[in-house]
Formats: structure tokens, C-alpha cells, sequence
């Protein structure tokens, strides 16, 4: 049996490659080891060569799910989160882990999971060169999945699905193998990762001074080889929390350097202190920019499986596919910012007005009318159904309001797939969802068809364009109105960041303190957001956006806000995603919505909730003690928009870029 085995490596790409003879595993966010197994001896090899089976006990019994008397295995040790997703700093206080009490400990408060995914030897006979197909049925034969040792399941020609399902289940990515592929011990072709986020590898070349109220450093300074040159990339200012701070400056220490270990120096370096590049840490960012520095970079853990020289940036080799994304110029999105705003404002110019409580509404009161709309004839039906039963309002009311508020409405919804939430018989009998339009829709309502990233089948997403539209879709009982927060045909694309803020049973008091941290963040690094209560018990701010940043990217711009008002009020706010383990009595920051095709209440939009609530633009000066979601309903909110106006007018027209935000978000942590 080989002694050691450099293990092989998977290339980068940017789509998954399309094809049956693929086999899709997910990246598991944890830390590579081969296992070489010999009888009741276990050895476990990192990346780097070194031995790490004193880190995980747990380990050392899985020759008993093992058929076999000699076996090499290859997998990603990891641990898992309370939804089952591994996370790298989870991991991360076992890497290097050497006192025996704190491993024990650690084995019963953060146990691992070794997911295996190749056999290299087996009792005599070396399987590197046999092709991965193979290599994994007798994985699959001899392994008994259980406990601290599963099998990393493959899905044959599934690249898009398993993409979108890691992307929604927040996993770094996912890895395709080419089922013919022997095993090299090499970067590899025949092997390719696709990651959702930007993350990898960084030699910490030193440190900076802290700044405010932050203890022992403010950011790392980071490098990545080139040509054998460590070539400066930029520092992480975020991802601390005291006690990492402590434990990492602790670290540092014994390897503070008089000479900086950079080609070039980073600039400016005033303040900096120079350490020998001998750590490596995993760090996740927004994505490069023009002049290679990391942007919105986050720090997720050291790790000592990976030799400094090995770090080198990963670059994302191009794949075929027939229509890829690409970043669009600014001519195209002057153009297109232009043609909504156009249409927005041929919405606007109308002539319907907002409605006013003593101005007679289009919808008499009768059981059933029939009217012609914008050209369109609509038959609106069971007017006299109570929709809301302890309130009195009817389905007639709900048809009202929405025609008094289109002027207003109708600009937010252009453009955007709707996800139907349908309530035929009222907010409190059964309700359901609907995006597949059916051929029995009229004709002249705007209809897509739009790839599931999912599924990759096609979804036919209605809009609502103009007035007709909208009340044609209220007349099918659609209370709200649950638009993608981004348009056709720029999907991949946001035109606004979400800050999503939900109380833990706590007062709203508490979520309009949290609110106005948010806004003074945005104050600082030159950014305006639009506040606006949810009409449930939350509060939104909504950050517009050129349209030229991925989900991803926005995501993390979202994150990076959540870290800081959190680091500044870290009682004040509760991070399990898990609604059961969250603390009461906390704001819950929620970023993770920011997300293609999930969609969120429109502004101005009905809520199915008693008292018939309504998602209400604000003014600052507004969000203050003594407001409350619940002031603003079907009674007075028409009354109100008539005179406010479009307080979310900024939302479509004040379309920001993030570039020089994001470098003055970073500097905040330092």
C-alpha cells in the first residue's frame, strides 16, 4: 500500500460543463484528508502531507464501516451546521487543535463528517489508474455510509440543478468529475469546481494597527504567490470576533519580521507590521477588481493543511455554453436605464390617480361587474367575499385599493416575474402559490418563459405591466404581490440590495434602532437606502443598484452590513439561521434573501394579516420610537400615499454603483 499520496486537484471554471459522463458531487467546505486504513490503524494526510488523525477522533473507528482489510480513501472532512450545510469556520477550531481535553471536548460540541468520495487502493490493488465510475461502485461496495463516514453522492449530468440547489442551501459549490478519469495527483482538467462565491487560500504577510474600539490588529494583510513572488492582494478587516482577534494576534506574534515579505509593498503601508508568510488562512470575497485586490473580503479561519507556497490565485477558466453571462457596459445599462425609466414614467403620466377614501371607487358594490380596462375586458367576480374576516374587508375593498394605488405600485412590479400568492377564500383558509401560468390566461397579459435554474425546465412567470393586469391578478386572489428583485431580461442582475430586519419576539422599537444603524453605515460610505415597513412585523431598507453585480456579490455587500452593526451591538442582534435557536428578544439581520428568483413584498402591496396591513414607504425622519407596521392599513394608506407621493421613486430612478462604497465598507473594520 502506497505510503502517501499527493492528492488531485479539481480546475476552476464558471459553469458547470453539461453532459451525462459528468458526475456532480457538492464542495464540501471543510478540510481535504486521505485516509490510509490498515486493518485498525487509521491515517489521515492532509493537503500538505502532515498527519491530522489526532485533530478528529471521531475518525479513528471507521475501518468498522469498512469491508475490506486495506483500503486508501479520499474526502473532505467537514462540519456541519444545525441545516446540514458545511461551514469552513465550524471547522476551523479543530484544524490545528493539539490539547487533548479541548479535542475531546470539541468531539462532542463540534463533531466532523468525513465524506468520502474516492477509493485509491483496495486490499492489494492500487485504483488510480481504473476510471472514477468504476473507483466509485466499489466505493459504493465496500463502505457502509453511517454516523462519522458518508459518501459524497454523485448526480450523473445534474451540473445546473445541483448548482442552484447549493446556491439556495447557501454551500460553497459544487465539483464535476469526468467519470472516465483516472486518478492524478495533480491539478486536473479531467476534475472542475464551480463555486458560488469567491473563496480560497491567502499567506498572511502582516498586520494593521487597530482603529476605534477594536483590540490587537484591524485587518490582516494578505498575498498570494506568483512566479515565486508574494505579491500583495489586498486585507481583511472583517470575519473577527474578540476572541479570534485575540487567539489570531497570538498567533502572529513569534513571526513578526522587519522586512516586508511583499515584491511590492502594499500601499499605503503606514501603520502596517511585517510577519513571515508562513500562515494561511480561507478567506471569502465580492469578487477581484480592475487592479487585483480582493473586494469585500471576509475571513473565515487559519488553516494549516495548506503550505504558504501552494496559495496562488484560482482563476475561473472559461466552459462552452451557448449564452453565458457577462458584465455589460455602461453604454447598455445607460440604455436600458433609460428605457425603464421611460416606462415607469408612461405608468406615471397616466391618468389614473391615487385613490382617496371619499372618492368613489371603480368597483360598485355588487356581487359581480364587468368592466373594460386599458382595453381589456375583465370580469371581476364573488366581490362581496370577506376577505378578511375580523376586519370586514371584502374582495371588493382589496380590488379598490389596488386600483387607487396603481400609479404607485405598478413602476415597482414592471419588468419583474411574479410568484403568485393566492388566497381564494380569504387570509384565513388555505392559501398557494402559482409561477407556471396556465394557457388559460388571457393573451394579452405579459407572460415569460424563464429556465429554472433548479429543474432546468422552462417556468411561464407572469407580469403586471399596466392597470388591467394588476387588478386581473387581484381578481384571482392575490393579496400581495411577491416580485423577483430583479427584471427581465437582466435576471442574473438585482437593482437593489436587500436589508431584511425581523424582530425575535423583541419590539419594534428594537428593529428601528437596528434600522437606523443601517443608515448610518450607508451614510458613511456614500450610500442612500429607502426604508419601508413590511407590512408584517419586519422592516426593509431597500440599498437601489446599477444592475451590473451578481446576486452573489450583492449578498455579500448585504453580509458585510449585517457584520458590522452586529459587531457594534452584538446583544442587540441573534445570527442561528435556525428560527428555534435564535435568542428572544433580538433583531434577526437577514441577508441571506438577497437571492435570483427569490421574491419579496412589493412596496405598497396588501399583507395577508389581520387589520389589512400595508408594506409602506417611509421617510427617515419617520422610522422612530412609536412606529409600527400595523398604523399603516387599507383605511388610511391611500389617504396617505396621496400625500406623500412615491416615497420609493429613489428605488427606481437612483441606480448606485458599489465599487468605492464597498472600499469604504472595508475600511470601517480596520
Amino acid at each position: 500500500m502506497p505510503a502517501a499520496i499527493e492528492p488531485m486537484m479539481a480546475s476552476l471554471v464558471d459553469h458547470p460543463p453539461r453532459g451525462d459522463e459528468w458526475l456532480f458531487e457538492v464542495k464540501w467546505d471543510g478540510v481535504r484528508a486521505i485516509a490510509f486504513i490498515d486493518r485498525e490503524e487509521i491515517r489521515l494526510q492532509s493537503r500538505s502531507g502532515l498527519r491530522c488523525e489526532r485533530q478528529y477522533p471521531e475518525l479513528a473507528v471507521i475501518h468498522h464501516q469498512l469491508a475490506a482489510e486495506q483500503a486508501i480513501l479520499d474526502g473532505e472532512i467537514a462540519v456541519l451546521d444545525d441545516k446540514g450545510v458545511s461551514q469552513f469556520h465550524l471547522i476551523q477550531p479543530r484544524i490545528a487543535n493539539s490539547d487533548p481535553n479541548s479535542i475531546a471536548h470539541l468531539v462532542r460540541s463540534t463533531p466532523v463528517v468525513y465524506f468520502v468520495f474516492d477509493l485509491l487502493y483496495l486490499d492489494g490493488y492500487d485504483l488510480r489508474n481504473v476510471n472514477l465510475a468504476k473507483r466509485r461502485e466499489l466505493l459504493t461496495s465496500v463502505v457502509t455510509p453511517g454516523g462519522a463516514l458518508r459518501i459524497s453522492e454523485a448526480f450523473p449530468g445534474a451540473g445546473a440543478e445541483l448548482l442552484e440547489a447549493a446556491r439556495e442551501t447557501g454551500l460553497e459549490g459544487i465539483i464535476a468529475k469526468h467519470a472516465s478519469s483516472s486518478y492524478e495527483s495533480k491539478r486536473s482538467r479531467e476534475w472542475l469546481k464551480i463555486k458560488i462565491v469567491g473563496e480560497q487560500e491567502f499567506v498572511i504577510g502582516g498586520y494593521t494597527e487597530p482603529q476605534g474600539d477594536r483590540d490587537y490588529f484591524g485587518a490582516l494583510v494578505l498575498g498570494l504567490y506568483d512566479q515565486g513572488k508574494l505579491r500583495w492582494v489586498g486585507n481583511v478587516g472583517t470575519g473577527f470576533d474578540h476572541k479570534l482577534l485575540a487567539d489570531l494576534h497570538a498567533r502572529i506574534q513569534p513571526l513578526i519580521a522587519d522586512q516586508c515579505p511583499f515584491a511590492e509593498r502594499p500601499k499605503p503601508d503606514r501603520g502596517m507590521t511585517w510577519v513571515r508568510p508562513e500562515l494561511v488562512c480561507q478567506v471569502k470575497y465580492a469578487n477581484w477588481t480592475q487592479d487585483q485586490r480582493l473586494r469585500a473580503p471576509v475571513f473565515l479561519g487559519l488553516r494549516n493543511d495548506v503550505r504558504a507556497q501552494d496559495a496562488r490565485r484560482e482563476e475561473a477558466e472559461e466552459t462552452e455554453e451557448e449564452n453565458p453571462p457577462r458584465r455589460r457596459g455602461g453604454a447598455e445599462i445607460g440604455a436600458e436605464k433609460r428605457e425603464k425609466t421611460e416606462k415607469t414614467e408612461e405608468i406615471e403620466n397616466k391618468e389614473i390617480e391615487v385613490g382617496h377614501p371619499n372618492s368613489r371607487a371603480f368597483l360598485p358594490d355588487v356581487k359581480e361587474s364587468t368592466l373594460t380596462i386599458g382595453g381589456h375586458t375583465l370580469k371581476f367576480t364573488n366581490l362581496k367575499k370577506v376577505y378578511y374576516p375580523d376586519d370586514g374587508v371584502t374582495k371588493r375593498d382589496v380590488l379598490n385599493y389596488y386600483d387607487g394605488v396603481s400609479r404607485l405600485i405598478l413602476p415597482h412590479l414592471v419588468d419583474r416575474p411574479l410568484s403568485l400568492k393566492r388566497y381564494p377564500d380569504g387570509i384565513k383558509q388555505e392559501f398557494f402559490f402559482q409561477k407556471d401560468t396556465p394557457d388559460s390566461y388571457p393573451s394579452w397579459l405579459r407572460t415569460e418563459f424563464i429556465d429554472s435554474d433548479h429543474t432546468q425546465k422552462p417556468i411561464r412567470y407572469v407580469f403586471a405591466e399596466d392597470r388591467a393586469s394588476l387588478l386581473y391578478l387581484v381578481n384571482l386572489g392575490c393579496i400581495d404581490h411577491n416580485p423577483w428583485m430583479s427584471r427581465s431580461p437582466t435576471l442574473d442582475n438585482p437593482d437593489f440590495v436587500l436589508i431584511d430586519l425581523d424582530p425575535q419576539e423583541c419590539p419594534f422599537d428594537l428593529i428601528v434602532d437596528a434600522a437606523l444603524m443601517v443608515k448610518r453605515v450607508l451614510d458613511r460610505i456614500g450610500l442612500v437606502g429607502y426604508p419601508k415597513t413590511t407590512g408584517g412585523d419586519g422592516l426593509h431598507v431597500y440599498i437601489p443598484l446599477e444592475p451590473v453585480y451578481t446576486f452573489e456579490e450583492a449578498r455579500i455587500f448585504a453580509e458585510l452590513i449585517a457584520r458590522l452593526v452586529i459587531r457594534e451591538k452584538p446583544d442587540m442582534f441573534t445570527t442561528p439561521r435556525s428560527v428555534s435557536k435564535r435568542q428572544r428578544n433580538r433583531v434577526y439581520f437577514d441577508y441571506l434573501q438577497v437571492m435570483k428568483s427569490k421574491t419579496i413584498a412589493a412596496p405598497y402591496v396588501l399583507r395577508a394579516y389581520p387589520g389589512a396591513p400595508v408594506a409602506t414607504p417611509l421617510e427617515w425622519s419617520e422610522v422612530k420610537h412609536g412606529l409600527h407596521p400595523d398604523q399603516f392599513n387599507i383605511t388610511n394608506a391611500l389617504a396617505r400615499f396621496r400625500e406623500k407621493g412615491d416615497l420609493f421613486a429613489g428605488v427606481l430612478k437612483n441606480l448606485q454603483p458599489l465599487d468605492e462604497a464597498l472600499g469604504k465598507l472595508e475600511k470601517l473594520y480596520r
